[in-house]
C-alpha cells in the first residue's frame, strides 16, 4: 500500500498562513505560491501558473536574489519541475528541506517515491518521510509508519510500524486511521480484521479524509468482506460529497449513472454531482454520456 499523494499537491501540509512585510514579497511568491504550504506569505497561485514562462523567470531571478530563503527555494524547485528540469528542481527542494521546511520535504517524500519528475528512490523518500513526521505532518505520519510495516527504505519492524500509526491514529490522525484500515482489510502485513478495518474507516470519515467515505462505500456496495448494502453505501458517498470532496462527488455520479446506486432518476442526480464536481465532472460526463455537460 502506498498513501503518496500527487506529486506538488500536498494535501496533508498545514495551512496556516504566516503574516510578511509586503516588502519580503517576491514575485515568485505572487505567482509560485503553494496554498498548501503552512509556510507561505501570500495565497496560493493557480498550478497552471506554474507552467508560465513568465513564472520561471520570477523565481529564477528572486531565488538567486535570496538564496537563504527556502521558501523560495522552494517554489523554484517545484516550477523547474513543472518545466522538465527534474534534476535541477530536485537540488532546489533538498535545499529548502535541509533547513526544515515542511511543504519541500513532503514534495520530496512523494516525488522520491513515484519518480513522477526525478528518479524514484525510496530510501531518500523514506528519509524524507521521516523527517517531515517529526514536523507534525499527517500525512508523513501515516507514510512513514506504514513504509516501516512494508519495509519500504528502511528496515521492515512491523511492530514498530504498527504501533506508530496506532498512536497516530489516537492522537486524531486521519491519514493514520486510513492505513491502518487498509492494513487490517488486507491482512498481509499484520492481523486480517473487517471490523477493526471498517472502525479505522469510519473514524477517518468522521474526521473529513475524503478517500475513507469511498473506501467505506465500496466496501458496501461490493458487498466484500461485510454484508452488501447499497443505501448505506449511498448514504455514505452523499455525505462526502455535500462535504465537499470531488473524488467522493465523481464516485457517487458514476454509480448513479450506471444504476448502481438507487435513484428515481439516476441521470439527472448523477449530471448534479458532476456539474458540482467541476472539469473533472464535466469529463466524466463525456466518458459516460458521449456529450458534453451542461449545468445551470
Amino acid at each position: 500500500m502506498r498513501l503518496t499523494l500527487p506529486v506538488l499537491l500536498i494535501a496533508a501540509c498545514a495551512i496556516a498562513a504566516i503574516p510578511a512585510n509586503a516588502a519580503d514579497i517576491t514575485e515568485c511568491d505572487r505567482v509560485a505560491t503553494d496554498p498548501r504550504d503552512r509556510d507561505r506569505v501570500t495565497d496560493g497561485a493557480d498550478l497552471k501558473l506554474l507552467m508560465n514562462d513568465a513564472t520561471l523567470a520570477a523565481c529564477t531571478r528572486d531565488a538567486a536574489a535570496n538564496p537563504d530563503v527556502p521558501r523560495l527555494a522552494y517554489q523554484y524547485g517545484r516550477v523547474m519541475l513543472l518545466h522538465a528540469k527534474g534534476e535541477e528542481g530536485k537540488a532546489e527542494l533538498e535545499r529548502a528541506a535541509a533547513t526544515g521546511y515542511l511543504a519541500a520535504q513532503l514534495l520530496l517524500t512523494s516525488g522520491y517515491a513515484s519518480g513522477a519528475y526525478f528518479k524514484a528512490d525510496q530510501d531518500r523518500a523514506t528519509f524524507w518521510a521521516e523527517k517531515a513526521a517529526a514536523q507534525g505532518s499527517n500525512y508523513a505520519q501515516a507514510t512513514y509508519g506504514t513504509w516501516i510495516i512494508e519495509g519500504k527504505g528502511t528496515a521492515k519492524d512491523v511492530a514498530k510500524g504498527l504501533g506508530l500509526l496506532k498512536g497516530y491514529a489516537k492522537a486524531g490522525n486521519a491519514f493514520a486511521d486510513f492505513s491502518l484500515a487498509v492494513l487490517h482489510r488486507q491482512g498481509t502485513l499484520v492481523k486480517r480484521d473487517i471490523p477493526l478495518a471498517v472502525a479505522h474507516y469510519e473514524k477517518a470519515r468522521d474526521a473529513g479524509l475524503g478517500a475513507a467515505f469511498s473506501a467505506l462505500a465500496l466496501m458496501y456496495i461490493a458487498g466484500d468482506d461485510i454484508k452488501r448494502d447499497v443505501v448505506k453505501a449511498q448514504k455514505i458517498l452523499n455525505e462526502g460529497a455535500e462535504a465537499g470532496h470531488n473524488g467522493v462527488r465523481l464516485l457517487l455520479a458514476r454509480y448513479l449513472a450506471e444504476q448502481v446506486l438507487p435513484s428515481p432518476d439516476g441521470a439527472a442526480e448523477a449530471r448534479k454531482w458532476m456539474c458540482r464536481a467541476g472539469p473533472r465532472g464535466a469529463q466524466l460526463h463525456l466518458e459516460i454520456y458521449r456529450e458534453d455537460l451542461t449545468c445551470n
